[in-house]
């Protein structure tokens, strides 16, 4: 074989060397990216699972604010029928009508004499009346 067929030889086979190097470096890549490939499905789908759980108790915790709001309407509603009734028994009734005017003379500081000639109370009533306000105060 003469000096060039070696050469030739030598530089096919340090080709062939290069080839394999490179097919094997390749090949590694590959695996490691399949690894992350797989590590990164594993989170998907564990992340996957915690947002279909979040989704599930937001729906539940909507489902719960709407029944409180359902509940705090009724409530409101009720406490104003209720107040709507308090309203016209305190109309309807002659003596709690002179009592509230008793608690407003008392509130705007009249004594107690003006509040016995104003609203007909007894006097105990009146200064009753008067203390309770001094205590609220």
């Amino acid at each position: 074989m003469s000096g060039l067929d070696w050469a030739w030889l030598i530089g096919l086979v340090g080709l062939v060397l290069g080839n394999l190097a490179l097919f094997n470096w390749v090949r590694n890549r590959v695996a490691e990216f399949d690894r992350k490939n797989d590590a990164l499905k594993t989170l998907h789908k564990a992340l996957q699972k915690q947002n279909d759980a979040l989704k599930r108790e937001l729906a539940e915790v909507r489902a719960g604010a709407l029944g409180v709001g359902k509940r705090v309407k009724e409530q409101e509603q009720t406490i104003a029928l209720l107040q709507a009734r308090q309203d016209e028994v305190v109309q309807q009734d002659p003596e709690a009508r002179l009592y509230s005017r008793a608690m407003k003379m008392v509130e705007l500081g009249a004594d107690v004499e003006e509040i016995m000639r104003e609203c007909e109370l007894p006097r105990a009533e009146a200064q009753l009346l008067v203390t309770l306000h001094q205590r609220g105060e």
